[in-house]
Order: structure tokens, then sequence, then C-alpha cells
């Protein structure tokens, strides 16, 4: 008995040091994929057979680790490249990672993946934009934080940008996507969100990226079809303004009110947003949205006496037409061309009139597009909490 546990023993401590780390690389050996930009590839016309798909052309860009260290006791300059992009095209993601662990040195390292453009023309097709994210949703080494873009025009493009303060430009763009105190771009859209999006079969927004002569912007938005995982179109500059006060996008801000034919800049601070539905027409429902907005008064080319009610009330006015233009811009787009609800309003049926909500379901923002008959009024309130650190300026 006791030859027998002892056996035992022998054999278990011969087995634990075969269960390391069997498929252990080691880290100078793997390549650390930050960003990732997919455009549609070139068919040739020898390859155009029926059944077959749009290749695509996937960008990777790759850190270089001994680039991203700094001389010097203060940080001094770069020791060298921190990046490299490489391109190649294939007819699906994982081909394509294929074709790359072949051409470079290390083996491609999804865990730090911050990044994924996806051009306008693949998001446009069919199930196209889900199709893209397939890869990278079942990629256990792919994080439900990475940031999900659509670029309007060429993807590859965002990643061969000036990385302006930064060392690569994926980290770049990282940086101004965080940023949320400007009402022109919306918040950053991660994969893991927009995966539960796709699930409910919900219109939604993904932030949009453009290029031009190197530079990189995030102002505007791309509006995504729920029902066909595809890209319907694109907010403008005020759109997007619209759509931060509209929805819980990003909620500070600044706006340019007109005043007598000057400037005010208000600085809002926060957005309180209730919702009312009239169901009593399930064919034509009526929403309410009420916004209740606090902000200071930061900037003003218009001299006026700033303490008097009068005045006060007279801005309020012209802050609330102000954020009313921009709504009403917004409505109409998304109700009138896009016919796509991206402010939620299904939400808000499916979660207090939860009956009514699943006969309107299927033809909500498709077939007859409930969404696109219904009104929808917006009300303002806005409040002045701050005139800045002075209370008097000089009169003209």
């Amino acid at each position: 008995m006791v030859k027998r546990v002892g056996l035992t023993l022998a054999l278990w401590l011969a087995i634990l040091p075969l269960a390391g780390c069997w498929d252990r690389i080691e880290l100078e050996q793997r390549g650390f994929v930050t960003g990732i930009a997919i455009d549609a590839g070139v068919q040739r016309e020898e390859d155009k057979k029926p059944g077959t798909k749009q290749p695509l052309r996937v960008t990777f860009q790759e850190v270089i680790p001994a680039g991203l260290k700094q001389t010097g006791q203060s940080g001094g300059s770069l020791a060298g490249d921190a990046y490299f992009n490489i391109t190649l095209e294939g007819n699906s993601i994982l081909s394509v990672i294929a074709k790359m662990s072949v051409m470079t040195s290390r083996t491609p390292f999804f865990e730090h993946l911050k990044i994924v453009v996806i051009s306008e023309a693949v998001a446009r097709t069919e199930y196209g934009f889900a199709n893209m994210l397939d890869y990278f949703l079942r990629n256990n080494d792919a994080r439900r934080s990475v940031a999900i873009m659509i670029a309007k025009g060429e993807a590859k493009q965002a990643l061969d940008t000036l990385p302006q303060g930064e060392k690569t430009p994926v980290t770049f763009i990282q940086s101004i996507s965080k940023n949320q105190d400007s009402f022109r771009m919306v918040p950053e859209t991660r994969i893991g969100d927009i995966h539960e999006f796709l699930l409910k079969k919900q219109s939604f927004i993904v932030q949009m990226v453009t290029e031009k002569d190197r530079f990189i912007s995030l102002v505007g938005a791309a509006v995504m079809n729920g029902s066909k995982n595809n890209l319907s179109g694109f907010l403008d500059e005020q759109e997007t303004e619209g759509y931060n006060f509209l929805r819980r996008g990003i909620s500070e801000g600044v706006i340019e009110v007109s005043v007598n034919d000057s400037l005010l800049v208000y600085k809002v601070e926060e957005i309180r947003r209730r919702i009312k539905a009239d169901t009593s027409d399930p064919g034509h429902i009526r929403f309410t949205i009420e916004l209740d907005v606090e902000g200071s008064l930061l900037e003003s080319y218009e001299r006026l006496n700033y303490l008097s009610d009068d005045v006060l009330a007279s801005l309020h006015e012209n802050i609330e037409k102000a954020i009313l233009h921009l709504t009403d811009q917004t409505i109409k787009k998304s109700q009138k061309v896009l016919k796509k609800d991206i402010l939620g309003l299904g939400n808000h049926l499916e979660e207090r009139h939860p009956k009514l909500w699943k006969s309107l379901y299927e033809n909500w923002d498709s077939g007859i597009n409930h969404y696109s008959r219904s009104d929808i009024e917006v009300t303002v309130k806005p409040q002045i909490r701050r005139i800045g650190s002075i209370n008097n300026s000089e009169q003209r």
C-alpha cells in the first residue's frame, strides 16, 4: 500500500513540470499589434467567380519596443522608429494574419490591440461591418475594450498619419478618441458595447475618423443599420452636436450662441434628459425629449450687464434656440434621411411599454419604419450658473 502511494506521488511529481506553459512565446518573439485598418481589396478578373467574396486589404500597425524607449534623463528623443505598418490581402481576417505570420520576424499578438478602423466601402456592404468584427469578438486575445471606428475614405490612411505628441499613430488616435469635452465627436465606441447592439439588431453610432494631409479628425459620426449590420450614413459636425444633447453621449462641451449680431460662448457642464411617449395611437407615437442644461458663460463679444435678470432671461432664450437648432437637424437627418433610431427611443418603449414594443419591434426603424413616422418634440431649459471670474466689462 505504501509503495502504491509513493508511486502515485512520484507520477504526479513527474507530470507537474509538463503542465507548464506549453504554448509560451518569449516576450521578445511577440509582435505587438496595436492597430488594424480594413479596406476593400482588389479582385482580379480571373478570381471573379460565382459565390466569391470581395477580398480584404488589411493593414497592421506593430510597435517596435526598442523604438518606444526614450534617451536622456528628462525623456529626450525617441530611440529609433517606434512602429511599422504592413499591408496584406486575403479573403478573411484570419487568412491575412496567417500570411503576416510568415512575413514578419515576430508572432502577431493582439492582446494590446487598441483600435480597429473599417473603411466606408467595407462597412457599407450588407453585414460587412458585423463580419469584420467577428474575428475580434471570437478571439480571446482581443479585449472587449478595443475601440472601433469607421473611416470616411480609406482606412489605411488613418494608420499613416503624423502622431503629434505621441510615439505611434494608434496612440495619437486613441488619445483623441477619449476626449470628452467636444460635442463635435461622439464617445469612444468599444467592441463590447457594439456587440450588444448587434445582438439586439439595434441601430447605433460609431466614431468616425477622417484623414487629410496625414492629419486626423474625429469630428462627426457614422450611423450603423441595426437590421443589416452595415453603414447607413454619416452625421456632420452640427448633427453630431445635436446627437450629444439628445442621447447620453458627450455631456460637456461648448456651443456658440448669437446675441445681437455678436457671439457668446456657452460651456455646457451638465445635461439631464427625460423622455415621455404618448402611445395612444400606436401607429403615430409622439415623443417629448426634455433637456435641462446647465453651464457657464466663458466668452462673450457682446458687452452686456450679465447680472441683470432681463439680460439673463434673454440669454437663456438665445441658448435655447441654439440648442433646438442643433437637435432639429439631428432629428431630421435620423428620421427623414437615414430613417434609423440613433436616439434610443425604441429602448424607451421597450422599458416603459413592453407589450407595445413587441408589436413594433420588427418594423421600428426598418420595414414599415414606425420611427420615421413618429413625432419628436424637444424642450430645452438652459441655466447659466456662472458668468466667469468678472461681473462687469468695458462698455463699447
